[in-house]
């Protein structure tokens, strides 16, 4: 959907909160997270602002944000394109964000509330049923979903931002992971193993069983990249 189709109601009450080239970065962003715009792909401007119904300068802006972000780089004399996170890179940020889940499953296992422990137990319980249905791309987006409701739950602004941003550089080889076999009902066991220490206030569990999570991830997502030759 163009934001110029977007709900008047609805269109009216974002703009209120997010100036219009946060609203289109916002859009981009999750054309990346969900694949409409693949890792390497050149961002074309004038075809997003034909489709959103905006002129190229937000466009432009909202790509300069999302440079800083790390989702896109611009090369000189050829474009904006979607970044693309090499194997080595991605193991070095894989281990940057497993030292960043244990430090998070403490937190955590502290400070989150008994609605917060409802809130991530009911997500997981959904996202079983979408795992044991094979939805590889609604599992992947309530699993960015849930990621950053544990991130919310350590109180933690710039570990929210850290945590979040690993995410982002590493969302094709996420995406990947959940394509192994079985890799969709191991991925929500783990989740559901993260919450259940969580529950419990065992910090120590909690920190162990956040940090497996992703190293686990960071082995299943390596095993399906494709072989070369």
């Amino acid at each position: 959907m163009s934001i110029a189709t977007l709900d008047n109601s609805s269109s009216l009450a974002f703009l209120r909160s997010a100036s219009l080239p946060s609203l289109i970065e916002g859009k981009i962003e999750q054309m990346i997270l969900n694949g409409e715009l693949a890792a390497g792909e050149r961002v074309n401007e004038l075809a997003l602002a034909q489709q959103m119904g905006v002129g190229r300068s937000p466009i432009r802006e909202a790509c300069r944000k999302l440079e800083q972000a790390g989702l896109v780089e611009v090369i000189k004399n050829r474009g904006v394109f979607v970044r693309s996170v090499d194997v080595q890179q991605a193991l070095d940020i894989y281990e940057i964000r497993g030292a960043l889940a244990e430090l998070a499953g403490g937190l955590i296992a502290e400070r989150a509330t008994d609605e917060d422990i409802a809130e991530l137990r009911d997500m997981v319980g959904q996202m079983d049923a979408l795992a044991h249905a094979g939805d590889v791309d609604e599992y992947y987006r309530s699993n960015i979903a849930f990621h950053a409701r544990l991130a919310q739950c350590t109180r933690n602004a710039r570990l929210i931002e850290m945590f979040q941003g690993t995410d982002k550089e590493l969302h094709l080889y996420r995406h990947r992971s959940l394509m192994q076999p079985e890799g969709l009902v191991v991925s929500n066991k783990e989740h559901n193993e993260i919450v259940q220490a969580i529950a419990a206030r065992d910090i120590k569990r909690a920190r162990q069983a956040f940090k497996r999570h992703v190293l686990n991830g960071k082995t299943r997502a390596v095993s399906a990249i494709p072989k070369e030759g």
